[in-house]
């Protein structure tokens, strides 16, 4: 059952790798002048911005010609349009950028790399604007991106609509047109940057600079459609995880998921009440599914979260919201595992022998000290425990069988009986001894109660051959 419930948990996971993998895996090491191809794609949120600019500051020290941005973003998250154009317009060497390929895009704050950029191709499909709304997230500035936008140089053609390849050649904005990264970069040569023309010596002669692993798993993780889908797998993998006696795999990848939807909710333009009616859906899922109901619980649970589910994300983009159909499978799924999955499950379980007799016999190993009560790993999977017997002490690592099931606890045996220790119970306990106060009460004085050391370790005196007592 368990190796069931975890198939959605690994296409999650799967989905969420192909989320975070870079779209050109193709490079070569540095070192001499040539050409450096940037990629920028997608969202150009903060992640992918620092790593721009440490490829711009870093320019000089690799020896390169020109820095050509291979740019196809449909605009900006927490970055602002002024900080886009001051990386460019301040870079040590030569900034090219060239929008495609086919129908590339640079609008919103990524339409800056163009406006600072030296020199500008676009393939004939490819479209450079609009450049406002420069923000596609919370922390919009529209004055600020306004005044930006004005001082750039771009036309009014491509700051409140979008210019194709022909339309930017005709505006002046772009230099040529270019259908390929092969031609972008080897009709660079002898262009004139500052009054110095540019040398390119081979078409091919290129670096693909990438990004370094957590940039880009922040970067994939800057996309709604991934951050619901881990917003669900989490809730779906806790939610199994909850009506199971123990804790094992479902439980760690649910948090491992909670955790990557965290950052992804933090990074997007999130509805927070929107995020709060989804959250409450799923708990009244969860508590009607544990009712073992099918009424008004799922129908408020369903309401819910589709509620939640469309309006959770707010963007000016409809590429930063959920997709309606997106959402539309969303609440169909959670129905689906909810109502069917899960309620099965939970009646297959109420009809087995009660409990967890099924593991009575196993064998596992102390997770935490069994005191007498504490956590068994057995199979890879967490248990409440019990020595059984009811007394004693058992530390870590020490192994142990399960005896019985009682009230859904593991009552387990030792291995090793001589591993048992007495209880602790309150009293002082050090390296085998024990002090054991002597006498009713204190002296007149006040002073403490002599102690009397009593080694649990030592073999038990042999009786009085007098039979005299002490």
């Amino acid at each position: 059952m368990r190796r069931l419930a975890l198939i959605p948990v690994l296409a999650l996971l799967a989905l969420s790798l192909l989320g975070t993998l870079p779209a050109s895996a193709q490079e070569q090491p540095g070192g001499g002048s040539g050409v450096d191809v940037f990629e920028v794609h997608g969202v150009l949120e903060s992640s992918q911005l620092g790593a721009l600019k440490r490829a711009v500051t870093g320019a000089p020290g690799r020896g390169v010609d020109v820095l050509l941005i291979q740019l196809d973003s449909f605009g900006g998250l927490g970055v602002s349009p002024a900080e886009v154009l001051d990386t460019v317009r301040r870079s040590p060497v030569p900034v090219a950028v060239w929008v495609g390929p086919r129908a590339g895009t640079a609008a919103g704050s990524a339409a800056m790399l163009v406006a600072g950029a030296d020199v500008v191709a676009v393939a004939r499909e490819a479209g450079i604007g609009p450049a406002l709304p420069g923000e596609l997230g919370r922390s919009r500035n529209a004055a600020a991106e306004q005044a930006t936008v004005a001082g750039s140089g771009l036309p009014a053609a491509a700051v409140s609509g979008r210019l194709d390849g022909p339309g930017a050649l005709a505006a002046g904005l772009a230099d040529y047109e270019a259908e390929s990264l092969p031609d972008a970069v080897g009709r660079l040569d002898g262009r004139s940057v500052d009054g110095r023309a540019l040398s390119v010596r081979d078409a091919y002669d290129l670096t693909f600079l990438s990004r370094s692993l957590p940039d880009r798993v922040r970067h994939g993780l800057a996309n709604p459609t991934l951050a619901y889908l881990l917003l669900l797998g989490a809730a779906c993998c806790l939610a199994f995880e909850w009506f199971q006696p123990g804790f094992g795999v479902a439980g760690v990848a649910g948090v491992v998921l909670a955790l990557l939807a965290v950052y992804a909710i933090a990074v997007l333009p999130t509805n927070w009440l929107a995020l709060a009616a989804l959250s409450a859906g799923l708990l009244v899922f969860t508590v009607d599914t544990a009712l073992g109901g099918l009424g008004l619980g799922t129908v408020i649970a369903t309401a819910l979260t589709a509620a939640g589910s469309w309006w959770l994300f707010a963007s000016p983009s409809p590429l930063l919201r959920t997709d309606p159909w997106l959402v539309l499978l969303g609440v169909v799924w959670c129905l689906v595992y909810w109502v069917v999955v899960l309620t099965m499950a939970l009646k297959a379980r109420r009809s087995a022998p009660e409990g967890t007799e099924a593991l009575v016999g196993s064998r596992g190993i102390v997770r935490s000290m069994l005191n007498p009560g504490g956590i068994v790993v057995i199979e890879g999977a967490m248990w409440r425990a019990r020595l059984d017997g009811g007394d004693g002490m058992l530390p870590t690592g020490q192994r142990v069988s399960v005896v019985s099931v009682a009230e859904g606890i593991l009552q387990v045996a030792p291995d090793d009986p001589a591993a048992v220790r007495p209880s602790k119970g309150g009293r002082f306990r050090r390296a085998g001894r024990e002090r054991v106060p002597v006498g009713n009460g204190r002296p007149a004085n006040g002073a403490p109660a002599p102690e009397k050391v009593i080694d649990l370790d030592a073999p038990e005196p042999a009786p009085d051959p007098a039979g005299k007592k002490e």
